[in-house]
């Protein structure tokens, strides 16, 4: 086992096909581990988890009765959180089931997130399992502009049980695999290391851990006791249906997260809650996606989805001088929708370069590119209202017409244009299929507004290599940021450090 132990770290590929078949039975006793998903409630959530319960307290750790205290003192708080849960539980019970695993493991993001989809933590771990950006990487966590797996809800799950059977398989042991979750296997492993060579015991109570690590695991025990016996601490837990809770429907269309939520009949904050993996609350992809949505919304949103029309975001090839007040009118949005699919560099309140935006068409998904213009700059068939700041140059490269064509078209027209003057628009085939405003161009976003320097407070156990791992940076750039170290690069706990630079 110790040769095992201290070959970190271990490619995540190599252990993941024993992962799908181990039975989880080496520190649960016998008659725990008979335990089959037959005997469980058939009914209740809540029942087959409390059912499938295997890890134990064997050392009575005291700080267990320490996190009971602090979560019975709060019951506003953990009933938030188990309604939060309800979304989830199915799903990760299913998973938890299917793999043998003890059933605290379910609970797990209680203390990660509070099942909270979108939770950040200052070391830049997200979702509802808190990968840091190198570990969801390392286990086929996808991370751009547009997408961070971290934060798609069935992809982290199978990603996070993925990674804690490897860390099982690692340490034989479900305590020390949790503990490796929280602070990383190195971190683990070096205590083990230790207490071995002072002739101690190296069960996870023993252990010299970080303080956060030494409190993991009686939290988790902590909640367990809680939802096992919830009228003890003064909780009420409801009953929470075995069945699913959502159906995947996959979807291969660019849309924003509002007009999703509109075709399935759903709230936005509903929607997110689900599909929390788009950080710019659009969906584009050149892949089919799949969405999470309530089994009893599924049917509407594949109906609407296959006959209603909602905004997809196209490019938009913006110029210098322009406002986003003016764009977000044009394409008949608020200005604080358009921004919050965009990052514009303004100054004096115009934009101080030319640049390509995302603005909403109205359609059905890729056909959208493919529509006449804006509804808003039409009044009529082949006419076009002029609005406040429109030039001639403007209104005959929106409709795809040259400056000449436009005032053919328009007999006395001076160059001058008039806010509220209707022009005629020539018809112009090449422009009714795809205006020259939505001409498919490479779209780039803005790079992300500099950041605020990320400050880490080091703990005891920790290594220069660790911290650098867990916030996925080079020990060369945490030595730049922290000139403090020195040439011996020792660190102390206490010491807070620089562990993000914008």
């Amino acid at each position: 086992m110790l040769a095992l132990l201290f070959s970190y770290p271990a490619a995540a590929t190599e252990s993941l096909a024993a992962i799908q078949a181990l039975e989880w039975g080496a520190d649960a006793d016998s008659a725990a581990a008979d335990v089959s998903p037959a005997s469980a409630s058939q009914d209740d959530v809540w029942q087959r988890i409390r059912n499938g319960f295997r890890i134990e307290d064997v050392a009575s750790n005291p700080l267990v009765a320490v996190h009971e205290s602090w979560y019975a003192a709060r019951p506003e708080s953990v009933r938030r959180m188990v309604d939060r849960a309800r979304r989830y539980l199915f799903h990760i019970v299913e998973e938890v089931d299917r793999r043998a695993m003890p059933m605290e493991i379910a609970l797990l993001p209680m203390i990660e997130s509070a099942f909270n989809p979108t939770a950040l933590s200052p070391a830049a771990a997200s979702g509802i399992w808190q990968f840091i950006p190198s570990t969801g990487r390392l286990y086929g966590l996808k991370q751009d502009n547009w997408y961070d797996g971290r934060r798609d809800f069935t992809a982290a799950t199978r990603a996070a049980l993925d990674y804690l059977g490897k860390l099982y398989l690692d340490f034989g042991d479900w305590q020390l695999a949790l503990a490796a979750y929280n602070c990383g296997e190195g971190c683990v492993a070096r205590a083990i290391q230790k207490n071995v060579q002072q002739g101690l015991p190296t069960d996870y109570a023993s252990l010299s851990l970080p303080s956060e690590t030494r409190h993991y695991v009686p939290k988790l025990l902590a909640i367990k006791n809680l939802i096992r016996n919830p009228e003890q601490y003064g909780i009420a837990i409801d009953a929470l249906p075995n069945q699913p809770y959502f159906d995947q429907v996959t979807v291969h269309a660019s849309m924003d997260i509002h007009s999703a939520a509109r075709l399935a009949g759903m709230s936005s904050d509903e929607f997110i809650a689900l599909n929390a993996a788009f950080p710019r609350k659009l969906i584009r992809s050149d892949t089919p996606v799949n969405l999470l949505i309530p089994v009893d919304k599924a049917d509407k949103f594949q109906r609407n989805l296959e006959s209603a029309s909602w905004d997809s975001w196209q490019p938009y090839a913006a110029q210098k001088g322009e406002r986003p007040e003016a764009i977000a009118k044009r394409f008949d949005v608020s200005l604080a929708r358009l921004e919050e699919h965009n990052q514009f560099q303004l100054k004096r309140g115009k934009l101080a370069r030319a640049q390509t935006i995302l603005v909403p068409v109205r359609g059905r998904g890729v056909a959208a590119a493919q529509s006449a213009a804006p509804a808003t700059t039409m009044n009529n068939a082949g006419q076009h209202q002029v609005e406040r700041g429109d030039t001639l140059f403007g209104v005959a490269r929106r409709y795809g017409l040259t400056v000449a064509q436009l005032t053919q078209a328009n007999p006395g027209l001076d160059g001058g244009l008039k806010a509220g003057q209707t022009l005629r628009v020539p018809p112009n085939e090449q422009a009714a299929r795809q205006p020259e405003a939505f001409r498919h161009v490479a779209y780039n976003p803005l790079p992300e507004k500099p950041a605020q320097p990320v400050h880490y407070t080091v703990k005891r156990g920790d290594s220069l290599h660790a911290i650098a791992q867990r916030f996925d940076v080079s020990l060369a750039d945490l030595k730049t940021w922290n000139p403090v170290f020195g040439n011996d690069g020792g660190i102390r706990a206490g010491q807070r450090i620089v562990v993000k630079h914008p």
